[in-house]
């Protein structure tokens, strides 16, 4: 993806944190890499509606996925419960390390944070992204 812009969908603990840190006037990055890459505004905001796990707080991680260790995510454990607020939050830059087995990304200034409880609240969102003239 090119620089500037990017979205990407987060659970309840990385929700709550940028939450805290946008109340309290602070800048947020995540400081633990994920395996989660980015993504246009579009595209995740498709994807929190219709994956089951960033959509609904009682969704569980299915327990013969793919392992996540050094995801840097500490929701991303099999079986997990994503509980409370998810959200689609746009990042006005990413920084990224190839290691041997995976590429981890970090996501830096926080441009736009679109929390929910179920993501179909974000359908209008949506709606109004798939409009604007391409």
């Amino acid at each position: 993806m090119e620089r500037g812009p990017v979205w990407r969908v987060v659970g309840a603990a990385e929700s709550a944190a940028i939450a805290v840190a946008l109340a309290a006037g602070q800048p947020y990055r995540n400081l633990a890499p994920t395996m989660e890459g980015p993504g246009h505004r579009a595209c995740m905001l498709y994807a929190a509606m219709v994956c089951p796990y960033p959509a609904r707080p009682n969704a569980r991680r299915r327990a013969g996925a793919a392992g996540t260790a050094g995801s840097g995510d500490p929701a991303a454990v099999r079986g997990a419960v994503r509980g409370g607020t998810g959200a689609v939050v746009g990042f006005g830059d990413y920084e990224y390390a190839v290691t041997g087995a995976q590429v981890l990304f970090r996501f830096l200034d926080v441009v736009e944070f679109l929390p929910h409880e179920s993501a179909d609240e974000h359908l209008a969102e949506l709606r109004a992204e798939l409009a604007k003239p391409s």
